[in-house]
Parts: C-alpha cells; structure tokens; sequence
C-alpha cells in the first residue's frame, strides 16, 4: 500500500474521529446544560425549604420568649397597682415593695430571664432586676411606646435578646412597659447547627433596627456585628420582605446569600455560603457525565444513553436527599416543623373544603430533660428514634406524625368524625410509651402529656391549632403528667391564675401568710374535748381566706409541700405544748402527706419538732390516709415504725374508702382509725352505711384499735353512734375549724370542758 492511501485513510480516520469528537461534544453540551440549570435550581429550591424551616424554627423561640413577657405584664394585681400609682394614689416605694419579690419569684421560674426593667408610663425605670443592659429607657420613643417589640442588646458584653412588653389598664390606656432580658443559647445552638447546611456555611439571625447578625461562635457562645458591604444589601432587602437566593462577587470570592424573613415584623434568617461548595455538588455530579458521554460516543449512542442513565439516578438521588433534609427531622427520620406546616394547611383547606373537622395533637415527653442530663445526649437521641418509632406504630396510619424539636411530637388527624376519636388517639400514644425503653443498657420509663386542639372549635389557622394544643399540653403536665387534655377557652385564663397562686404561695411561706385552724375532737359519752386537728389556712394580703384544696395538690407538684408539711407540724406542736403547760388534758393531730413519708425526712422533722416544742411526744397525733397506705405499704412501714418509735400516736385517716384488704391494718404499728365522714353523712337511714359503721367498730374492738368518727353534724348521727359503742367524734355538731384563739377561749380554759356547740 502506498504512501499517499495510508495518508488519506489517516486523514478519513482523523476526520471520522473529528466528527465522532465534535457530534460528542454537541450532544454532551445539548445534554449538560439543561442538566446543569434542572439540578442547579433544584439544589437552591430545597436550600431555600431548609432555610425557611430553620426561620420557622428561631420565629418559634422568639414568640415563646414574648409570651413569657406578656404573662409577666398581665399580672392584674400589679396592673391594678401601677394604675394606683399613675393616678397618684401609690406610692413609688410602695409600688417597687410589692412589685419586686412578685417579678423576682416569676422571673425564677425560666432559666431563660436574665433581667428585667419594669418602666412606668412615662418611660422611668421604677425598678431594674437581674442582668440589664445600661440605658435601656432609650429603647423607648418619645412617646412612651416600644420602638421594636424584640431586639438585640448588650448584657454585660455579650449579646442578649430585649422584649418590650407593654402593661395596659382595664381600658386599654398604656400604664407601664416591661422590658425582659433573655439568653440567646437556644438561638444561637440552632445557629451553630453545620449539619444542615455544612461546616462551610455561616448561619445569621438578622435583627430589626440596623439589621445587626446573631450568630453562635466555636463554643456555642452569641456573638453579635453589624453587616459587611456583601450582607448590608440583603439585610436591608429582608426588612424590605425580600425572600429568595442572591450571588455576589467573581471567581473564588464568589458566594451565594439565602434569605428568609420570619413570621416575627423586623426578623429574618441569612445563610451565607461560598459559591464553590455550594455548587461543587452540581459541577461534580455533571463532570462525569461529560467525560463518559464524550467516550461513549467513541463506540455508540447506545452505550452513551446506557451510561446516562444510572449517572442521572445519581442526581435524582442527591437531590431527593437535599429534599429531604428541607422536610424531614435529621434524627428521627419523622417530618419536621416546616412539613408538618405545610401538611397542616393543606389539611385545613380540605377541611373547609368538606366541612370536616380535623385534631392537632401536642405531644411532650415528661421527664425527658433529667434523662437527657443524667445519661448523656447521645443515648437521648437513641431514646428519642425510638420514642418515634413507637409512636408511628401506636398510630398506625391514622395521623401525620412529626418532630417539632427537643422532645416535642406533633400529630395531624384528617376526617375526624367525633371530638372523642382525638382522644382515644392520645390515649393510645400515651399507653404505647408506658412500656420500658431499653436503650444502650439502660431501662428508661417514660410518659407523655398531650394537648388536643379540634378544628374549627379551637381555631381555623394552623398556628392557633398548634398554639392552643401546646397550651393545652402544658395544663395536662400541670395536672398530673402522662395525661391528655382538651383546649379550652378557659385554659390560658386558668393558666395565668394557676402561676400567680405558685408565686403566691411561695410568697406567704416566707411572710407569714399561713394560719393553723383547730376542730375539736371529744368523747360521744360526755362530750369532753380531748383533742384537736390541726387544719391550714392561707390568708393573702389581700384578705382572702384560700382553703388548703386550692393550694395543697399545687404544692405537691411544685415541691412546696414538705415546707408546708414542716410549717403546720411546728406550729401544730408549738400550740399543743402552751396547753401542756396549762394542764389541759389536749392531743393535737397532724395531717402527713404520702410525699413527707416516702420521699421526706419525716422522721428527723418529727423528732426535731419535739425537742424544739418540748411538747410530749403522747400528746402529738400523726394523720396517714388509708389510700397511700394501701399503695405504698412496703415503703411507709419502716418509717411508720421509726414514728411509733417516738412515742407519738399514729392514725389512719379516711379509714374505709381504701376498697383494699384489711390485711395491711396487722402490720401498721397504728393506734387510731378515723372513719371517713361519707359514712356517717347519711345515718341513721342508710342501711349500708349502718352495716359498714357496725363493722368496723367491731373489728377495730376485737384488734384493740381507738375510732374517730368524722363528720358528725346532727344529734341524731352522734345518738346513733353512741348506740354503736364509738367512744369518739369530730365534726360540725361539735364546732367548725376555729383559729387558735378562738379555740383557746373555748376550750383552753382547763374546764371539765364542754357539750356540743351546735353549727351555725
């Protein structure tokens, strides 16, 4: 073959490569760019979801720090008292002495207060508690109003969140303005979150007034500035309502500025991130794609479309995984806050649509932060998958289920057809977590308290639904946790009273508020008086006599009850021991609660009391119900017997209404049996009760126990006791609970003492 065919049949094979070169390089541009704009626009749709999931998030924590502020400011006896004083009637002194313990006790109830600045209605600081920032008066116009309802302000050098509140008259008329101070350490946690956007990125919360940027620094700690020349533009085109994507600069300087404004006026969220990484997953899922099509066109368009097709799999992988992490919770794998409030409005567009109702379920964990503490965050965030994993079972399709945050769930009920279906829901939720959690080792036990919000009874927007359920929430962990509640009304009302009686009890333990009232106990032969049960009273400033079932069950979940418990036993035998002196033949008895002798020191108060008082141990009677000895027999017994150790006398109160065997009365060194007064209340007439008196009487005879019947308030009742054989009673036929005085005057003049004194 000669020279000139070998040249000509390389220059056909260079051209047919030229071609097959050129024909790849049309067909991966043609199919590239398109490529790049669909992946591209995808990447910085979901960007801009979890943008906006992550505003949702900080505008959550700024409406829970302004509800915070505008429980303190509703106070109405602090509203009435600053009226007072606006009009002249008050005193500043006085104001500041009674507004100052009241906002220091309220401000102790959230870690998150640091300070407070309660200003009256001409903007002059009547009183500063906590950390405040200095000069906080010229937060203030001219006019006396908040310039901005939350801000940014230094606090002792580092960056703190300011909410005004304004405090209103009955008529509306501005008449004060509390200014609260919190911690940022909830934002700036979310803030300094690199999963969501990674570690590249920087997240910012842009504040109102100047647009200053929060942010969390390497140690979680808020750090604070002003914008650079790139944010300035966006900051200000937030405040402007601006939401969207911007790229700035050239080359490697290059970067992409997401924005989104809050739900709260004045706020938004900025995600500033470099251009490169941000789009470095576009240019490297495209890269081979253009490489292999370029090769692949070499041995065919076949091969070519073979090889597109996984490569575009992949793509379609990556973006459903960006997808995702814009709609659903990291940890659990449930939606997460931004998609269950897209669920929730479509719900309820459906929901007018068909004239339905649907039920917004509040779910929150009790006890979780102590475990979350105590065994570390990482076995949390296993408890908390499992948590959900539970719940999705429990449900079994029948509702959306979602993580809100922390250990907060939430449930969406389409096509509810009775209120009642909601809660038999919740019922089942809280029964699928009454089962252990066995979690890296450990056995956790867990509840849940639930709020039910109903559409539309309880609201026709998605944010009133949630807020009025996690109201609703809060009432049910108030109550007794691992309970379910209903939305009313009434609750937030309720609510706010419920913390100011807290606040007010914890006031009158350290003010001397608390009275000890006395009802006497005497012999049915005779009528002499032998003894007395010592009652509490609470007497507010205000006048108000509060009887002990308003405060004693919200003692008993706040913790107060064993310094009321130790309160009414000192005064209790400091009052027996004045008889003692006087010779009066007189027993006092005292009440314990189940807390003082399972969880308490009873027995040390017991003793304490004794050597403090000098009172005879004889003379002290000591009050158990027969309910809490029927549940907590095996711890109470020893205690019990460390009393009786004493010398002093034990009783079962409320002997009768245990519905338990009488086994338990053999084993309680316990002296005394005082029938509960719902069996006397309706004899002689009542066959059953009748019956039920004879019993016991006799069997407290044959075991050689001493009876107290209670509630003794006709002649007839006492008569019919007397024909029994009870030796002893106590009720209004008798007298009425009195205050000491009046009891000292009645009964504490060493007489023979006294025949019945009729109830008026």
């Amino acid at each position: 073959m000669g020279g000139g065919t070998r040249r000509a049949q390389r220059r056909i094979v260079t051209l047919a490569m030229m071609g097959i070169l050129a024909t790849g390089a049309l067909v991966g541009a043609s199919t590239a760019v398109p490529l790049f704009h669909v992946t591209r626009d995808r990447l910085e749709t979901t960007t801009l979801a979890s943008v906006q999931a992550q505003a949702d998030a900080v505008d959550h924590r700024l409406r829970h720090f302004e509800d915070l502020a505008r429980q303190l400011a509703g106070d109405d006896e602090i509203r009435r008292r600053l009226v007072s004083h606006a009009d002249g009637g008050l005193s500043r002194s006085s104001l500041v002495a009674y507004s100052a313990p009241r906002l220091r006790d309220a401000m102790a109830q959230s870690e998150e207060i640091i300070g407070l600045v309660r200003l009256d209605s001409a903007g002059e600081a009547l009183l500063t508690l906590g950390r405040t920032p200095p000069g906080q008066q010229q937060a203030l116009r001219d006019d006396g109003k908040a310039s901005s309802t939350a801000r940014l302000v230094p606090v002792d050098e580092a960056p703190a969140l300011e909410v005004t509140a304004p405090i209103l008259a009955d008529s509306g008329a501005p008449i004060g303005t509390d200014l609260l101070y919190f911690r940022l350490d909830d934002l700036t946690a979310l803030l300094a979150d690199d999963d969501r956007f990674g570690a590249a990125a920087h997240q910012y919360l842009v504040a109102p007034d100047g647009g200053v940027l929060l942010t969390g620094g390497e140690g979680g700690e808020p750090l604070a500035r002003a914008p650079d020349e790139v944010e300035g533009p966006r900051v200000q085109a937030l405040g402007e309502g601006w939401s969207g994507l911007h790229r700035t600069g050239m080359g490697s300087h290059e970067q992409v500025l997401i924005g989104v404004p809050t739900v709260t006026p004045g706020w938004g969220m900025l995600v500033k991130l470099p251009a490169g990484s941000f789009y470095a997953e576009v240019f490297r899922v495209l890269a081979w794609p253009l490489l292999v099509t370029l090769a692949m066109m070499l041995l065919g368009a076949l091969v070519t479309a073979r090889a597109l097709r996984p490569l575009l799999s992949r793509i379609d992988e990556q973006a459903r995984r960006l997808e995702e992490s814009a709609h659903y919770d990291a940890l659990t794998r449930l939606p997460n806050r931004y998609h269950l409030g897209q669920r929730l409005e479509a719900a309820l567009e459906a929901a007018m649509s068909a004239r339905s109702r649907l039920a917004v379920l509040f779910l929150d964990l009790d006890h979780f932060k102590g475990v979350n503490d105590s065994l570390g965050h990482p076995l949390g965030d296993r408890l908390l998958r499992a948590v959900g994993r539970r719940l999705s079972l429990a449900l079994r399709g029948r509702g959306q289920l979602g993580r809100l945050g922390g250990d907060e769930f939430l449930v969406v009920i389409e096509h509810l057809s009775r209120p009642e279906a909601a809660e038999e829901v919740a019922c089942q939720l809280i029964d699928a977590l009454a089962e252990p959690f066995r979690v890296g080792g450990h056995e956790i036990f867990l509840g849940a308290s639930i709020g039910i919000s109903l559409f539309p009874e309880d609201g026709t927007t998605s944010e009133a639904l949630i807020r009025n359920a996690d109201t609703a929430m809060y009432r049910a962990k108030a109550l007794k946790r691992n309970t379910w509640q209903r939305y009313t009304a009434a609750l937030g009302e309720e609510s706010r009273e419920r913390f100011d009686l807290e606040v007010g009890l914890r006031r009158a333990l350290e003010r001397g508020e608390l009275q000890l009232y006395f009802q006497p106990q005497a012999f049915v032969d005779g009528g002499r008086v032998f003894g007395a049960e010592a009652l509490i009273r609470w007497v507010s400033p205000e006048g108000e006599t509060i009887m002990p079932e308003r405060f004693i069950p919200l003692a008993e979940e706040s913790g107060l009850s064993h310094a009321l418990g130790r309160w009414v036993l000192g005064e209790a035998c400091r009052r027996a021991r004045q008889w003692e002196l006087r010779g009066l033949d007189l027993q006092v008895a005292v009440n314990l609660s189940g807390a003082q002798v399972v969880h308490g020191d009873v027995v040390g108060d017991v003793h304490r009391v004794l050597q403090e008082s000098g009172l005879s141990p004889e003379r002290l009677e000591l009050e158990i119900t027969e309910g809490f000895l029927i549940s907590h027999t095996d711890e109470g017994i020893g205690v019990l017997h460390e009393l009786r150790g004493l010398g002093v006398m034990l009783a079962v109160d409320d002997f009768g209404t245990g519905y338990s065997s009488l086994a338990y009365l053999k084993r309680l060194p316990v002296q005394r049996l005082k029938i509960d007064q719902s069996f006397v209340r309706d004899v002689p007439g009542d066959v059953d009760d009748e019956i039920i008196l004879a019993a016991i009487l006799s069997m407290a005879g044959r075991l050689g126990l001493e009876v107290v019947a209670e509630g003794v308030e006709l002649p007839v009742q006492l008569d019919f006791l007397a024909g029994l054989g009870c030796e002893r009673y106590q009720g209004f036929l008798l007298s009425r609970p009195v205050p000491a005085d009046v009891f000292d005057r009645r009964w504490g003049g060493g007489a023979e003492l006294c025949a019945p004194v009729p109830s008026r």
